[in-house]
């Protein structure tokens, strides 16, 4: 099977079907309405289970994450896969800031935040995963799966990793742009629906402490007509 994205919609008020639909309908994206509270582990634990057989590998990501990949991405992974006792590639955090916005600015997120944190940020530690799904026995962090015995994650530079973070900031081949804060306001929004895997709002300290704008960062500025043109 070709590539799929799978969509879990978490009490969404953005109309997220109604957009999605031209791509539900070509087969591209794969929805499910998944409403309630703290639903993370369940959503990643669903679309491992409901899908895993399917494909060769699986990336578990927020709305607010973008891969950002410097090489070929698919032969990166094949590349990373070959070591036979490697169930998941962990792959950095970038934090970008607010850029200055208080409100939410009109466009995309990715034209308008282009400002992050330096690389040695230590919130860049953090790893999301892509993974071999029959390697994993199931999600309990949304870091990093819990793998079956013999099987474990690696960084894009090889250190062997345990659990959500990583002892250096490996982005130099592929990163994860996180979009923590974006505007004031839209994070004042995200803190007021409380966390997606407990039942709590983040507090406001959360805010300062992501928004970082120390590094200019415009290379996601390239996909920006292509996304524009298929939105």
């Amino acid at each position: 099977m070709g590539v799929r994205y799978i969509i879990y919609d978490n009490d969404s008020n953005d109309n997220t079907k109604h957009i999605l639909e031209p791509y539900i309908t070509r087969g591209i994206v794969i929805y499910h309405s998944f409403p309630g509270k703290k639903l993370q582990y369940d959503a990643y634990n669903d679309a491992l289970n409901r899908y895993g057989k399917n494909y060769k590998y699986m990336a578990f990501l927020d709305l607010d994450e973008f891969i950002y990949c410097q090489a070929d991405f698919r032969q990166l992974l094949d590349k990373t896969f070959e070591e036979n006792h490697v169930g998941g590639l962990g792959i950095n955090w970038r934090i970008f800031g607010s850029a200055n916005h208080k409100s939410r600015p009109d466009g995309l997120v990715l034209e308008n935040y282009l400002y992050r944190a330096e690389d040695n940020f230590k919130k860049n530690l953090h790893i999301k995963s892509v993974i071999k799904a029959y390697t994993v026995i199931g999600f309990c962090d949304p870091h990093a799966p819990v793998y079956m015995p013999g099987y474990y994650s690696v960084s894009a530079d090889g250190e062997k990793l345990k659990g959500s973070f990583s002892k250096r900031v490996s982005i130099e081949k592929i990163a994860i742009n996180h979009y923590f804060t974006k505007s004031y306001d839209e994070f004042v929004t995200k803190r007021n629906r409380g966390k997606a895997d407990q039942v709590k709002m983040r507090p406001m300290s959360e805010f300062e402490e992501h928004d970082k704008n120390e590094v200019y960062d415009d290379g996601m500025l390239k996909y920006i007509n292509t996304l524009k043109t298929n939105i």
